[in-house]
């Protein structure tokens, strides 16, 4: 018999081991440790309120769970509109699916009794800070759960393709043009160093990367790697190969730095940027996807 009963403390291992078994097929995500899941308070996210987890027991035994909240109004385009409900993280086990089904429609009845409109799901800007790279929504990966969400309704409404470039070898990119001048700088970030390489002309600034060294999910040997979190160049000058230059550039600063393995994303239908990045040596490894039913 299936309950769906309120998070414990005393649940944290069963709940950890859901939501390992769910990413395990995930690449380059990596477990999580029973402290993650010690408290509902611990995994509060400064962009949501009245959070609730809830854990659905199969016999008495935590077979899957689901964590909600409200979303406050998004600050940018990649927050979700308005403030729906929204539903962080929903794990179970691949044919247990009553048990998922359980945990979406409580999910579902909790946002309409709050006068929710509609419900978000798998928001990047809502996840877990250990789960995937920093902009992922739910990975293709995890297939049960994604055509869960499909059956019941819900509508893609944003992707994201992620990119992985195992021992790096990067092109040496010719400069685009004379008159670009370089500007390198190592700053201390919010989780290791960071680097930021600009293209400059004169006084102005004409395009920027940024990449982050040791940002990819917690796991082990997360120093090897380095992650692209921003490249942009001004639009007059997009297809000349500034970019490549610029990312040519960091990832040069990078591997003399010691990294070995490179990692970047980029929205699902920017087909420029993918073409770039498969050509510079990138490969996909994921495809993520945000989701959103109307109530």
């Amino acid at each position: 018999m299936i309950e769906i009963v309120p998070f414990e403390p005393q649940m944290a291992e069963a709940v950890t081991a859901c939501y390992n078994e769910i990413i395990e097929p995930v690449p380059d995500c990596y477990p999580a440790t029973v402290d993650r899941f010690a408290t509902l308070a611990g995994l509060a996210h400064c962009r949501l309120r009245d959070e609730e987890m809830m854990v659905a027991r199969d016999d008495g035994e935590a077979a899957g769970f689901v964590h909600v909240g409200i979303a406050l109004p998004g600050r940018d385009d990649e927050e979700p509109k308005g403030e729906p409900g929204a539903i962080r993280s929903l794990a179970y086990r691949p044919g247990d699916r009553s048990i998922g089904q359980s945990l979406l429609d409580w999910a579902e009845k909790w946002a309409r009794e709050r006068g929710r409109e509609a419900i978000a799901a798998w928001e990047a800007a809502l996840r877990y800070p250990f789960y995937h790279f920093g902009y992922a929504h739910l990975s293709e990966k995890i297939g049960h759960v994604r055509a869960l969400f499909g059956m019941n309704g819900y509508r893609e409404v944003g992707g994201e393709i992620y990119l992985t470039w195992r021992d790096f070898t990067p092109p040496q990119a010719p400069r685009p043009e004379p008159e670009l001048e370089l500007r390198v700088k190592w700053e201390e970030g919010h989780i290791g160093p960071r680097l930021e390489v600009a293209g400059k002309r004169g006084r102005h600034t004409i395009g920027e990367c940024r990449v982050d060294r040791g940002r990819h999910s917690g796991g082990p040997g997360a120093s090897d790697w380095c992650y692209c979190d921003s490249l942009w160049v001004t639009e007059s000058l997009r297809g000349k190969r500034v970019g490549a230059f610029l990312l040519g550039t960091a990832l040069h600063e990078m591997k003399d730095a010691g990294c070995r393995h490179a990692a970047i994303s980029t929205g699902a239908s920017n087909y420029r940027a993918q073409l770039m990045y498969t050509n510079m040596g990138y490969r996909v490894t994921d495809c993520t996807i945000c989701l959103r039913k109307e109530l």
